[in-house]
């Protein structure tokens, strides 16, 4: 991310034209000129491909032919959801955390299921305890994620 930062603040001295960010700079590693990622190693289908992102990791998956791409850390402990449980279902595509079960739309980022169990199970009691602390029920970030002609992903 550094090195993307780097190019474009010496492109910009070159007097070459690099897009503003499409997401709302939001952190330090993000400046105006550089906040798309670019993913020259799109995953495979059904694999998933974590980034650097401007509040964290993003995860990046491809399922049924289609790409996703959401913020990998939780809202409710602020847990890592790089290895969460990806998939397809009723709801569409979702990520889901490993450590408490919430669940979430990888097309939009929306909660579909706010802890309710741990570690994979469900269970009431786990979910009671585990519900009353850490953050509120909350949405994550989608990305908007385009092919390149080169193949590549960029992630908006």
């Amino acid at each position: 991310m550094r090195a993307v930062l780097l190019l474009a603040a010496l492109a910009t001295v070159e007097g070459l034209q690099i897009a503003t960010p499409a997401w709302p700079v939001r952190s330090a590693r993000c400046s105006p000129i550089a906040c798309s990622i670019v993913v020259s190693d799109p995953p495979a289908e059904n694999d998933r491909t974590i980034v650097d992102g401007p509040d964290g990791a993003i995860i990046v998956t491809k399922v049924k032919g289609e790409y996703y791409a959401v913020d990998a850390t939780c809202p409710h402990l602020g847990l890592p959801m790089k290895r969460g449980k990806i998939a397809d279902g009723p709801d569409g595509v979702t990520l889901t955390c490993n450590f408490h079960n919430s669940c979430w739309s990888m097309a939009d980022g929306s909660c579909k299921k706010w802890v309710t169990g741990a570690l994979g199970f469900e269970n009431a009691l786990a979910a009671g305890v585990m519900g009353s602390v850490g953050g509120a029920k909350s949405d994550i970030k989608a990305y908007d994620v385009t092919v390149a002609e080169d193949g590549s992903l960029i992630i908006d």
